[in-house]
């Protein structure tokens, strides 16, 4: 009855003679439904200013990494523009154990709105398509999860779908590293890149989570699995931390963190953003005042969408 939707149950009856579902995905931006006797009726829409006609298309597709692994990918195609040569977005997900879906993705539908592609590849790594490609994922920050990101633009390049020169890459948390990786350790590829509460120290992100939490506690081990395999040699943390490659980065960077993230400690960013000032690299700073991990404020996530706007036409992506 909902193909192409995303489904949640929100409530339902003890005898689920009635069901609360909320559905988004395939041309809606949020709807709440209740489900009784075999029927579907609408009880009331999410974002009732977005129109069903103004969503993008979510499609599904795959493709062949370099080393053979199949990716599992999403495309939010703009509307009205047919899928040639078009200015394109590679936005990783956060994590990076997670995985996106084809519901509303509010920041892969704002680009598609702007007539961008959007591509989330479902990187080596991605939970949701069994564990053997989650645990590919294992001690490849950097390294093939990143070359994942770089082989889906390779192939839409080659497909003629992408606009080889019309490329930026923007990611929050993981993603927001991933991005940054992308600006350090393939500068050719990207026009510009977006961060926002991304990392970029990560043996300085670990030794605060040891301070935090003690080095035998389980969210200590947990990093060191996925993100070295074992391999704690400060060596291979350091080659694989994007600050330490400021000197490669070519493309301008935006910077965006929250001043209250929890998750990402805002130092972060601007750690990166003093190294890359000192390079004499193209870098501009957001920062967000009260901002947490997730963007959660609305006046914040105005902001950002603003400085993402800016950011963008300056980079002669449109």
């Amino acid at each position: 009855m909902l193909k192409g939707s995303s489904i949640a149950i929100q409530d339902y009856t003890p005898d689920w003679s009635n069901i609360i579902l909320y559905i988004d995905g395939a041309g809606s931006s949020g709807q709440y439904l209740r489900y009784q006797n075999g029927q579907l009726s609408l009880l009331a829409h999410a974002r009732p200013h977005i129109k069903p006609e103004q969503v993008s298309e979510v499609q599904e597709t795959t493709y062949e990494a370099r080393d053979g692994l199949n990716i599992p990918t999403l495309l939010t195609l703009p509307n009205d523009k047919a899928l040639v040569n078009l200015p394109a977005i590679v936005m990783p997900h956060g994590g990076p154990e997670s995985y996106d879906t084809i519901g509303f993705d509010w920041l892969a539908q704002y680009f598609s709105s702007q007539g961008y592609l959007v591509i989330q590849p479902q990187f080596r790594g991605s939970k949701g398509f069994g564990t053997d490609h989650l645990l590919k994922g294992r001690g490849e920050w950097g390294r093939k999860m990143q070359d994942d990101l770089t082989d889906a633009v390779n192939m839409l390049v080659k497909e003629g779908k992408v606009d080889s020169k019309r490329v930026c890459i923007v990611g929050a948390s993981y993603g927001g590293y991933a991005a940054l990786a992308g600006a350090a350790f393939t500068p050719d590829i990207y026009r510009c890149i977006v961060s926002i509460n991304g990392v970029a120290d990560i043996p300085r992100m670990l030794e605060g989570d040891r301070r935090r939490y003690g080095r035998d506690h389980w969210v200590v081990s947990y990093w060191d699995k996925v993100i070295s395999n074992g391999k704690l040699d400060e060596d291979h943390l350091e080659k694989i931390s994007p600050i330490n490659a400021v000197q490669n980065i070519k493309a301008p960077v935006l910077l965006i963190h929250g001043e209250r993230d929890l998750v990402v400690p805002f130092h972060q960013s601007e750690d990166m953003f003093d190294e890359m000032k000192d390079a004499d690299k193209q870098v501009t700073f957001v920062e967000l005042e009260d901002g947490n991990h997730h963007l959660s404020n609305p006046k914040n996530r105005a902001k950002a969408l603003e400085a993402l706007d800016k950011f963008l036409k300056k980079t002669y992506m449109t």
